[in-house]
């Protein structure tokens, strides 16, 4: 080799961000299951804080001492070795509880989003059915509220199909009396609140605070009606707080193997009826884990850390709330909020760790709650889900400081495949718009995003390579369902693969940064990802619709991405006529559509004359990202928290035509 020849780097074989792992050393993941390796964390010590929920702070000791009793239930209602366990549960303590109960007997919890996608119940109903039935499950964890709404109307079917235990469980049933008066206490702030504008967003109550505490007599009656419901249900209707009751002693059997599936969460990549299930043994789970703190992002003992990412998600439940408890730190647990709300989250819980959403983080240095406050007790703020730009990643810097918090942000890349966290981004290796480095157990490779049946490495020679990540891990799970293969693996000199269908660029250090989705796909403001075609090919149904193309923009008052759609009508139309159009898309092409999400809802119609063509013929869609929101856009303002689906607005700004559903 000539010395002015440049050497060759293969990612996957070259490994060039390992130097930043100076101590790094091979482990196995012990043949155990997660419930008992978590007990044996030394950072896990009895008499700390292992969560807080509305002021009841409730101990590492007490907390495992009730796993053991939901272990005990689960074995007593029949629960056996690998029975699927379906929860429509929030971050409330006893999702934990019995995830982690159902794990030490060897069975399967697998949480589905609890919130509703459309106002329509039967509509729920009938894709919660869908879900029970392709994924098998046995037996059903709910919140009471979400059995009313999405449950009743579908136990004829549930008993048909095998289904006879449904567990309920209240969000006041973890509340000590100063934890229910706080619970009041919020509902009360947002109602004063709620039709102030700050800079930012409009305040608004909560729809779950609305929906269950604003009026008293509103519980009362919700309470007569449950009790009705459960006396008339053909199926056996257990209340959590009376098997708790009844249970005195724990008794069950533990099962230690760690290739069982102990865990199926769901990716927001994939929507509609079946959203794409994604199933995590106890060797996937032990094994994040032990990355994440090689990685050096556990917390330190007796941290505060907000636990506001679902349970259904698999990073909501690895990256945040069991990192957390391994780490002896202390999850907040926040069942519903709207992300307006975020800084007075932040100012009623003092949290020392932050992981949200870019979008929530770029809204802090204007929210109006955290203007004077001192903030020094921040000592770690993490954003995933989605990429910052890098001025609002140095705006956040800059308010961080001068409110005398010394954090700065860092950040994540990963999948729900990876069971959330493949890389971090910290210390030499943050650089602005970056993703980081790979896990230290976690290898990556760059291949050629044209070969769809088999991975081909590209080289890196000289400063930068660019194609598509293919990631191996023992994290990774082995994309299989009963029998049904929901992830291909893909062989690379001897190790498995999966694709990501992300185009990154990873640099002579091997520091990755992530330039765009293979597929256009995008993540909304709230981490939700988008993916244009499953939307476009639905609305272009609609009759009057002649083409239609589905991008990403910048929304100003979310301070992230959501999608516009860009639409070639049949005819020309009237302002009134074209948002009756945009009426009928919304309600018949994705509401009314078994397959569709209400989160798959453009934010912005544009009705154009014709679409932008490219050199080669096509629709030129970075011409479309690039056109400026200018006010001759339908709004469709979607009211919804991470609960709860409300009312729908349509209009157009410039002559204020308005159509409310």
């Amino acid at each position: 080799m000539e010395n002015n020849e440049k050497k060759l780097i293969y990612a996957s074989k070259d490994k060039p961000w390992m130097k930043f792992y100076k101590d790094y050393s091979e482990t196995k993941s012990p043949n155990t299951n997660l419930t008992e390796y978590l007990k044996n964390k030394k950072e896990v010590k009895k008499n700390n804080i292992a969560t807080e929920y509305y002021g009841r702070k409730i101990s590492f000791d007490e907390y495992f001492h009730n796993v053991d009793i939901a272990s005990t239930i689960f074995s007593e209602l029949g629960v056996k070795t690998q029975d699927n366990i379906m929860y429509l549960m929030p971050n409330i303590p006893e999702s934990g509880y019995m995830f982690l109960g159902a794990t030490q007997i060897g069975a399967i919890s697998d949480f589905i989003d609890p919130r509703p996608d459309t106002t329509d119940i039967i509509a729920n109903s009938r894709k919660v059915l869908e879900l029970v039935k392709y994924e098998k499950a046995k037996y059903i964890v709910t919140l009471d509220v979400c059995y009313l709404a999405m449950l009743k109307p579908i136990e004829n079917e549930l008993k048909e199909i095998g289904v006879s235990n449904i567990v309920l469980v209240s969000p006041k049933d973890s509340m000590n009396t100063m934890g229910t008066l706080s619970y009041l206490s919020d509902v009360i702030n947002y109602n004063n609140l709620k039709n102030i504008r700050n800079k930012d967003h409009d305040v608004e109550k909560l729809k779950w605070y609305k929906a269950v505490l604003e009026d008293l007599g509103k519980m009362q009656e919700q309470s007569k009606l449950l009790d009705e419901a459960v006396k008339t249900s053909p199926l056996n209707i257990y209340k959590y707080q009376d098997l708790l009751r009844d249970c005195r002693t724990s008794r069950f059997s533990e099962v230690f193997d760690q290739d069982l599936i102990n865990y199926i969460g769901h990716t927001s990549g994939t929507s509609g009826a079946r959203p794409k299930p994604i199933v995590s043994t106890n060797k996937n789970g032990i094994s994040t884990l032990e990355q994440l703190k090689k990685a050096d992002i556990n917390f330190d003992i007796g941290d505060r850390c907000l636990h506001v990412l679902p349970y259904f998600a698999p990073f909501g439940l690895f990256d945040n709330y069991l990192l957390n408890m391994s780490s002896g730190a202390t999850s907040i647990d926040v069942p519903a909020f709207d992300i307006s709300e975020f800084g007075y989250l932040i100012k009623k819980y003092k949290p020392n760790v932050i992981m949200a959403t870019p979008a929530w983080i770029a809204a802090l240095p204007s929210c109006s709650y955290l203007q004077n406050m001192d903030l020094s007790f921040i000592k770690t703020v993490i954003y995933g889900g989605d990429s910052m730009t890098s001025s609002d990643e140095e705006k956040a810097n800059k308010w961080l400081k001068n409110h005398g918090s010394n954090a700065v942000v860092t950040k994540g890349y990963g999948m729900s495949e990876i069971m959330g966290c493949a890389t971090y981004a910290q210390k030499d290796y943050n650089n602005l718009e970056s993703i980081g480095i790979p896990l230290p157990d976690t290898t990556f490779a760059i291949v050629d995003p044209n070969v769809e049946d088999k991975l081909v490495e590209l080289p890196l020679c000289g400063k930068k390579l660019t194609g598509e990540l293919a990631m191996s891990s023992d994290a990774i799970t082995d994309g299989t369902l009963n029998g049904d293969v929901i992830v291909p693996h893909f062989e690379l000199d001897g190790k498995s693969y999966i694709r990501t269908r992300d185009i990154v660029e990873m640099d002579e250090d091997g520091i990755f940064y992530h330039q765009s989705r293979k597929d256009r796909s995008f993540a909304r403001f709230d981490g939700y990802k988008v993916k244009p075609y499953e939307i476009e090919k639905e609305i272009i149904k609609n009759d009057n619709v002649k083409y239609v193309c589905l991008v990403d923009y910048f929304d100003d008052r979310r301070r992230g991405i959501m999608p516009i759609c860009h639409v070639v009508l049949n005819k020309e139309t009237t302002d009134e006529e074209s948002i009756e159009i945009v009426r009928e898309i919304v309600y018949n092409q994705i509401i009314g559509n078994k397959d569709m999400s209400s989160r798959q809802i453009p934010a912005k119609f544009k009705i154009r004359k014709s679409m932008p063509i490219s050199k080669n013929g096509k629709v030129d869609f970075n011409s479309l990202r690039k056109e400026e929101i200018d006010g001759s856009e339908i709004n469709v303002d979607v009211s919804e928290t991470n609960l709860a689906v409300d009312k729908i607005d349509i209009y157009k700004n410039k002559n204020n035509v308005r159509i409310k559903k």
